[in-house]
């Protein structure tokens, strides 16, 4: 009599439940470092892809506007990243908290200090401000001179095949946007740290409001009583 042939074990996918602080209900995590990756993309967008469709959509809607507004304030200048000895942003560090700004002021960072010294985008857009002695192309020369009003046509001297700014973008921001500059630097950065705190709860679950002494006791089991333990692991297909 032949031997059946054993079917090979299917592997399942590795889902994570935690439980809610509200009711106690289990809440599916799925794949808690996608989730966390989602969340770092776009705010909310985590807890969408978990089916935490209510979270997710507050999540999405207060911190995109916070990071919106801050933007408007700040003229879209506000975000960008620098590390240069003598305009290190900081400020980017919070702000990077969301990848939806955080990658393309990387990018933007990166292509204006490259070979083709201009931004990946000719817009400007979240592009780092000109120093004084920076090399440009010349088309980006062109393109600001035309599009910046605190620019001139002698800001930039010939440097052969670029275009040499010789002033300070910087303090021209400064001077243009006033206040509106520190408060859209501040707003950004709040919208980045929120999100901070949305991709940890993507990632590890809510958090459980702390409980007193006396609480806790009266949570303890009694002798011989199995402790409850929420399951860390479920063999739910993905």
């Amino acid at each position: 009599m032949a031997k059946r042939k054993e079917r090979p074990m299917q592997p399942t996918a590795r889902r994570i439940v935690a439980v809610s602080p509200d009711n106690g209900a289990a809440i599916d995590l799925k794949q808690p470092e996608l989730a966390a990756v989602l969340a770092w993309l776009i705010p909310g967008l985590g807890h969408l892809y978990q089916g935490r469709t209510r979270k997710g959509a507050i999540s999405m809607g207060v911190v995109t506007i916070i990071l919106l507004l801050g933007l408007w304030l700040g003229s879209g200048r506000v975000v960008y990243a620098s590390w240069r000895p003598n305009d290190t942003r900081w400020w980017f560090a919070p702000q990077a908290g969301i990848g939806v700004v955080a990658i393309p002021a990387v990018i933007q960072a990166l292509a204006i200090n490259g070979p083709s010294r201009e931004p990946f985008w000719l817009s400007g857009w979240l592009a780092p401000p000109l120093h004084d002695g920076q090399l440009v192309s010349r088309r980006y020369a062109e393109r600001l001179v035309q599009t910046d009003a605190y620019l001139e046509e002698g800001d930039f001297f010939d440097r052969p095949p670029y275009r040499q700014f010789r002033a300070d973008q910087i303090s021209m921001w400064h001077h243009e946007l006033g206040r509106f500059f520190e408060l859209g630097t501040l707003y950004t950065v709040v919208a980045g740290m929120l999100n901070l705190l949305l991709i940890y709860d993507a990632w590890a679950g809510p958090m459980h409001p702390p409980k007193d002494k006396h609480q806790k006791k009266n949570d303890e089991p009694a002798d011989g009583e199995p402790q409850g333990v929420p399951e860390a692991d479920s063999e739910q297909p993905a």
